[in-house]
């Protein structure tokens, strides 16, 4: 069963901010700083869509105290589909639930990215957003002293100021207030629509970027994990011409990842031919974590099950331990708690026996005795 709840009373806590003040960073609230454009911002049921593009889920609306979002701008605006009123204030804390960006943007990968390490990992973790993609900006926006201009239609406003310039300080300067709360653990980006003919180009300027925030804000070699662009085939041709580029990224950044878009429709009636379709969206944000536990420190993933060191992230290929012989099999929690053990069935028998959503580990002996470990999403 899902660990979220379903908030009652919905206009009253989406209005709430959080008012916890840390006095020294939590180490276990893991942030995750969000950039990029459209697709990353919201593309899911935002004001842009047409109905028929509209495809509401509850699962959409659920909300927790455990996942939190840095305001991407003031906003007294009521969210669609939900129906919350956001009432949020420029850089403060608040319940998380869509939009996370600008108040006509939609659900994001961010949304079901946290869904998915929610249901996943230890108890005692609270999750933060710090959303900064801004729709329909080139890369060059989000790079280091560029000072390049921001859009007016995708202008956050504080008050009465609105950024109009300097995406990347912008951004740093976001991301330090979430530092005095808690601990940047991963940067995930979906941009290049807007940069699609660059190539080696556009790898080039997404490395500059990721390394100067790693610098400007300490953060080590923390997950980077970038995303595909569409490959519908009804979609724009340009835009997917970029991923073998985007591809190219764990290449030149350390502690890189790429999400596939393989799959993914397009958004019914997208004049731009760029944006995807909901079910894509939802689908993208569980592949971001997949990519983001494959990467992350190992506080996030059990040291050792029943004294076999856990191999993952190293891990095996899928299919490799997908198509071993009928034998022992175990299924566990990320956090190393066992749920079900097999003297003799196969790896799909034992995965058909999780009924729970999240993430979780199979455990396999191969033919040569060598024991792998590998994840696996139950939707």
């Amino acid at each position: 069963m899902s660990i979220f709840k379903k908030t009652l009373v919905f206009s009253f806590i989406a209005g709430l901010c959080v008012s916890t003040i840390f006095a020294e960073p939590d180490p276990n609230f893991h942030i995750y700083l969000l950039f990029g454009q459209s697709n990353m911002a919201g593309p899911c049921n935002n004001q842009n869509a047409t109905a028929q593009a509209r495809d509401p889920q509850p699962a959409d609306c659920d909300t927790t105290s455990r996942i939190k979002v840095l305001a991407w701008g003031d906003c007294n605006a009521t969210s669609y589909p939900c129906g919350f009123q956001l009432n949020r204030r420029y850089d403060q804390w608040y319940t998380a639930f869509p939009p996370y960006h600008n108040c006509h943007e939609g659900i994001g990968p961010a949304d079901y990215f946290g869904k998915t390490l929610l249901d996943s990992i230890r108890q005692d973790i609270t999750i933060g957003f710090v959303p900064c993609a801004l729709s329909g900006q080139k890369i060059e926006v989000f790079m280091k002293g560029m000072n390049a201009p921001i859009d007016d239609h995708t202008r956050p406003t504080n008050g009465g100021t609105k950024i109009s310039s300097g995406g990347y300080e912008w951004m740093v300067k976001r991301a330090k207030i979430a530092q005095q709360s808690g601990v940047i653990k991963g940067i995930l980006l979906h941009q290049g629509e807007a940069n699609s003919g660059e190539k080696d180009a556009w790898v080039n300027k997404v490395k500059s970027i990721v390394a100067d925030l790693k610098n400007d804000l300490s953060l080590g070699d923390i997950p980077f994990i970038a995303g595909e662009l569409i490959q519908d085939p009804a979609a724009d041709q340009g835009a997917k011409q970029l991923n073998p580029y985007v591809n190219k990224l764990p290449n030149e950044i350390p502690n890189c990842g790429v999400a596939s878009s393989q799959g993914f429709k397009l958004r019914p009636g997208d004049t731009w031919r760029l944006h995807f379709a909901c079910d894509g969206v939802r689908e993208f944000g569980r592949r971001y974590a997949m990519e983001f536990l494959r990467l992350a420190d190992t506080i996030l993933v059990p040291r050792r099950i029943d004294s076999t060191r856990v191999i993952y992230p190293s891990i095996e290929k899928y299919q490799k331990i997908m198509n071993s012989t009928e034998g022992v099999v175990h299924i566990y929690t990320l956090d190393g708690h066992l749920l079900h053990s097999f003297k003799k069935t196969s790896v799909q028998n034992a995965m058909a026996s999780v009924k729970a959503k999240g993430v979780f580990l199979v455990s396999r002996k191969l033919e040569n005795g060598k024991s792998i470990i590998t994840p696996f999403v139950r939707q």
